[in-house]
């Protein structure tokens, strides 16, 4: 009778908002791993002819606004020591593949918390929204340790097979987990603001 009873909730309602929730998500990605390549490049710069270059007044360098020779010590450039080549587990490495992994998970989620129907996005007050926006960021949280953290032991047990291939990291990277929870800063933004001006409440 359990299983004769059960339903699945309906099909997402608000299209726009799950549109808006993809394309916030895809920005998300990108310019999270875009600057988290360019860090590395930099850490990466000959310091030292940068830094001649940079004292000089009758030379001219590509020195980055947030460059700061002052933080050069014996051991390097911090930068050096706090960033490497590919900070994320297999399943968020590449921007493409972390997109389409918490894109999944996201409208998973989301279908199942019912945060596409009209009663979750503008039919509601925006704490309502909000609430529904942090229900399915949870559920798409758990999903994505999940998969970090799974990638990065079938990664392990590729080592073991080929010790070739690069190490595993070990479990979720700081990195992992700074993508994976700072997601829910955009998301809810956009949730606030599209409830904000086109939502209407139907109490």
């Amino acid at each position: 009778d359990l299983f004769v009873d059960f339903k699945l909730p309906p099909l997402p309602e608000d299209h726009f908002a799950l549109s808006g929730d993809i394309a916030v998500l895809f920005i998300y990605t990108y310019v999270d791993h875009i600057i988290s390549a360019l860090f590395y490049e930099a850490s990466h710069m000959d310091l030292p002819e940068l830094i001649t270059a940079t004292l000089d007044p009758n030379r001219s360098a590509p020195v980055p606004a947030w460059f700061d020779p002052s933080q050069i010590t014996e051991h390097g450039h911090w930068l050096i020591r706090n960033s490497v080549e590919n900070p994320y587990s297999p399943a968020t490495a590449a921007s493409g593949l972390a997109f389409v992994s918490i894109s999944f998970c996201w409208i998973v989620s989301g279908y199942f918390t019912q945060a596409f129907q009209m009663r979750n996005t503008l039919e509601c007050d925006t704490s309502d929204a909000l609430l529904a926006t942090l229900r399915t960021w949870s559920l798409t949280t758990l999903m994505m340790v999940g998969l970090a953290w799974g990638s990065d032991y079938l990664w392990h047990q590729i080592d073991l097979i080929h010790p070739q291939s690069p190490a595993a990291r070990g479990g979720m990277t700081t990195a992992d987990a700074d993508f994976i929870f700072d997601s829910l800063t955009v998301l809810a933004f956009w949730r606030m603001l599209y409830n904000t001006i086109l939502g209407y409440s139907r109490k």
